[in-house]
């Protein structure tokens, strides 16, 4: 089978030391040199489709984003920075004209649908995004100390999910990510699989136009942290079931505690928000972003 080819890393990049750089070089067999006792085994293969279809996912979900923020808002007095590469949970800032920061944007992705939520919390699975109640207390802190409003931009396609994404990617990809995964000596890992993902991004693969087609096509939402917070303590027994579930971590293992909001009802539809924006100006969004309103 066809590998993925070495990624070029400079010395800083990769990790590695000069000297174990020079002896990869020189190698025969540059991928047996990086992976001498590692097999790439379906759970460590399950694991790399996750990780660069939610990578590929990431990438395609933020840049429908900010093509519809060009869309609707098309004015020179805000500027959206994109501050991904910083790794934070804030994927992007907007900026006055004054060079100064007005909101902190995480974008946040759902395409698995919660089967049992009308069982659960009384929503329609088509109907229902759950977030991580420490994501929202998070989010809410970072407001208040930074006095910058947060807010969750929310987008899902029904059936559009890491794993699916992921299992589109070339299977020598694939399997160097799982590799790499499996490997305790291979350092910055993360790094790594950015860089598959830039690799495949230049290369032209057809997943990224295909996503960004569907994602183009679909509903986008805006919550913002205040809003998320009053609907939490609100409705705390009513969405978040697992205050209410007995043997919560055993029933539902792994599973985050979680509270599920209705895209319908308690969500704002993102082109709203934009125009919003536009029309009014961020003081008066600002001004809505912290009554919760929005």
């Amino acid at each position: 089978m066809k590998k993925a080819p070495i990624l070029q890393l400079q010395p800083v990049q990769s990790g590695l030391r000069l000297g174990k750089l020079k002896e990869l070089v020189a190698a025969a067999d540059r991928f047996a040199f990086l992976f001498p006792n590692s097999t790439a085994d379906p759970r460590a293969l399950k694991h790399a489709r996750q990780i660069l279809g939610g990578l590929i996912l990431g990438h395609c979900a933020e840049t429908a984003f900010e093509e519809i923020y060009k869309e609707h808002v098309h004015t020179t007095e805000l500027e959206l920075r994109d501050v991904r590469e910083g790794r934070s949970d804030t994927d992007y800032r907007l900026y006055n004209g004054r060079q100064r920061p007005v909101y902190r944007v995480n974008i946040k992705f759902h395409g698995s649908l919660f089967r049992r939520a009308k069982e659960m919390v009384n929503l329609e699975p088509e109907d229902c995004f759950a977030l991580a109640t420490y994501k929202i207390h998070n989010a809410l802190q970072k407001q208040e100390k930074d006095a910058l409003p947060y807010i969750f931009i929310i987008v899902g396609v029904p059936g559009l999910t890491a794993e699916s994404v992921g299992a589109e990617v070339p299977s020598e990809f694939l399997e160097f990510v799982a590799h790499v995964h499996t490997s305790p000596g291979v350092p910055r890992k993360r790094d790594i699989e950015d860089r598959v993902v830039r690799v495949l991004l230049e290369e032209g693969h057809p997943i990224f136009a295909s996503t960004a087609t569907r994602l183009a096509q679909a509903d986008w939402y805006v919550l913002s942290a205040r809003k998320a917070d009053r609907l939490l303590r609100d409705k705390l027994f009513d969405r978040v079931f697992a205050l209410r579930t007995r043997n919560f971590s055993r029933q539902f293992r792994g599973a985050e505690l979680d509270m599920h909001f209705s895209l319908s009802q308690d969500l704002t539809p993102l082109p709203t928000y934009l125009d919003m924006l536009r029309e009014h100006g961020y003081p008066r969004v600002t001004t809505l972003l912290e009554r919760g309103e929005y």
